[in-house]
């Protein structure tokens, strides 16, 4: 479980980054990974309202990241422009990811999560 504070990004990229370096994924999956990991993360601190819990799967072809929070409300793609300072975490997660997602959970709970082929 993570702090509920924007500190807790970098402790989950490097988190991610430890897991995926002792197993030997390739370095481009491990950029890849850690940076939607910080995006997913990120959403989850100051949209989620509660610690969010991080889990790394590494499957035979695919790690899968999920980040769960209290929140019931699930991330949107929002259209913002070019020089706005936040706002494109799900954009980067689409356009980055195999494939991503949101299990809602039965006690209003959910938890988002994404792949990246490896």
């Amino acid at each position: 479980m993570l702090s509920p504070h924007p500190t807790s990004v970098g402790a989950a990229r490097r988190f991610v980054r430890d897991v995926l370096m002792s197993r030997q994924v390739a370095g481009g999956v491990v950029d890849t990974v850690e940076l939607l990991t910080s995006e997913v993360v990120t959403n989850a601190i100051v949209h989620g309202q509660s610690r969010p819990q991080l889990a790394v799967e590494i499957g035979e072809h695919v790690v899968r990241v999920a980040v769960a929070d209290r929140s019931p409300e699930v991330p949107v793609r929002r259209m913002g422009r070019l020089d706005d300072l936040s706002g494109r975490g799900v954009v980067i997660v689409e356009e980055l990811a195999s494939a991503w997602g949101v299990d809602r959970e039965r006690d209003g709970t959910k938890c988002v999560w994404f792949e990246v082929g490896c």
